[in-house]
């Protein structure tokens, strides 16, 4: 979908780069849209293309979205901008409440501008630049991407309120989640859950990551702080629409879920580095 991204861009701020990894995909470009071909998964096909000298240089910002979000250049440019304005290392878009989901609490939540979390997917994360180069070595070792999710909230050196959902920025995720790459990699003898193994071990990850949410900023500018004060006001939020939240998976079960993790778990905001490295 990625013609759509540009799609009212009359004076974007932005470059578009395609990077495909599929040999039989068919798709229209512009002459202005250069297309990177590396047979294999996203992550070391993206590792290809960015690692190459300079291919960062210029950029504060770089968005590492799936072909399958729905978006348009005012959306790509407002996630830029939210980057700026609150001073965040990654982020990503909410999804809107008819997007195909993995995790129901990264749908754009009423009532919200942003959430802090510790936890961005591989979908569609906007890195800041340094933060990307941290972590760029270790896309050329995964097709799936998993575990990336936690790993880049916890690059800083403080990584509190650095990672966040964009709520005021939904876009649609078109197609159910992780089909196509699992039938990609099991075709290779590769499984996605091996390459997390790998990326944990690197890091010293340890424990079940998911979702959690600590702080927020309301629609009105207000800072919302605590994870039980963000469990109710997203449960209340997810509570008044959740005729409208599509049917994947029924909305109360997913809302009391929230409140379970808010109230019984604490997100994992130390700083992370590789094995090795001070």
């Amino acid at each position: 979908m990625h013609p759509r991204w540009l799609a009212g861009a009359h004076a974007r701020s932005f470059d578009l780069i395609v990077s495909v990894y599929d040999p039989e995909a068919a798709f229209e470009h512009g002459p202005d849209t250069p297309v990177v071909l590396r047979p294999g998964g996203k992550w070391d096909g993206l590792h290809a293309v960015l690692a190459r000298e300079g291919a960062l240089d210029g950029y504060d910002y770089v968005l590492l979205p799936d072909d399958d979000l729905d978006m348009r250049a005012a959306d790509i440019e407002a996630i830029f901008a939210a980057m700026r304005r609150h001073d965040l290392d990654v982020a990503q878009p909410a999804l809107s409440w008819d997007s195909y989901f993995s995790h129901f609490s990264v749908l754009a939540c009423p009532g919200f501008t942003l959430r802090y979390v510790n936890f961005v997917e591989i979908m569609a994360p906007c890195l800041r630049r340094d933060v990307l180069e941290k972590i760029l070595p270790d896309f050329a070792y995964t097709q799936s991407g998993f575990g990336l999710d936690y790993v880049w909230c916890r690059l800083s050196d403080d990584p509190r309120r650095r990672a966040a959902i964009l709520d005021c920025i939904p876009v649609r995720h078109t197609r159910p989640v992780g089909r196509v790459l699992r039938g990609q990699m099991a075709k290779r003898g590769l499984i996605a859950e091996d390459e997390e193994a790998v990326l944990r071990e690197k890091f010293g990850v340890t424990g079940r990551h998911r979702p959690l949410f600590y702080a927020g900023i309301d629609e009105r500018g207000r800072r919302v702080e605590g994870r039980g004060a963000l469990a109710l006001r997203m449960a209340w939020g997810y509570a008044r629409v959740h005729r409208k939240l599509g049917m994947q998976e029924p909305p109360l079960r997913n809302i009391l879920t929230i409140l379970r993790r808010q109230f019984t778990r604490r997100p994992q905001l130390t700083p992370l580095r590789r094995s090795g490295e001070a």
